[in-house]
């Protein structure tokens, strides 16, 4: 597998990942049906700022984002952007593929190129130079 389709394969496992974890997450805790009810939830007190699950998923938010972990170890981290929209980065996904064993990481070049190409299919849009989200 070249190295550009092994970003690909990277970004695509990050976007399912996120997709598993956070369903799981919204089973045990319903604000996490979208993000930007997990950030209110923990800023007004009513939702703890780390928590797990029995099932072993688990969540940490921190500053304007959460990061969030499968029972796998799988590291699905997102910031939100001001329009209320999920954003990550190559940092993030660099840190996904390290946190699932993926070897060698796909260089962050490579890593924004596989979500440029996402962009172009309308599965992703570039809210902001080098940050990705879901298309909506």
């Amino acid at each position: 597998m070249s190295l550009s389709s092994e970003a690909a394969a990277c970004v695509r496992s990050f976007l399912r990942s996120r997709e598993v974890i956070m369903r799981a997450l919204e089973v045990a805790y319903p604000p996490f049906g979208a993000l930007e009810n997990v950030l209110v939830a923990v800023r007004a007190g009513e939702l703890e700022r780390r928590a797990r699950t029995d099932s072993g998923y688990s969540y940490s938010v921190h500053g304007r984002g959460c990061l969030m972990v499968g029972p796998d170890g799988a590291e699905v981290d997102v910031d939100l952007l001001l329009d209320g929209s999920e954003a990550f980065d190559a940092w993030r996904l660099a840190a996904f593929a390290r946190s699932v064993g993926m070897s060698p990481v796909p260089p962050g070049e490579d890593l924004v190129r596989a979500c440029r190409d996402l962009v172009g299919r309308g599965t992703l849009a570039e809210p902001e130079p080098e940050w990705f989200r879901l298309s909506r």
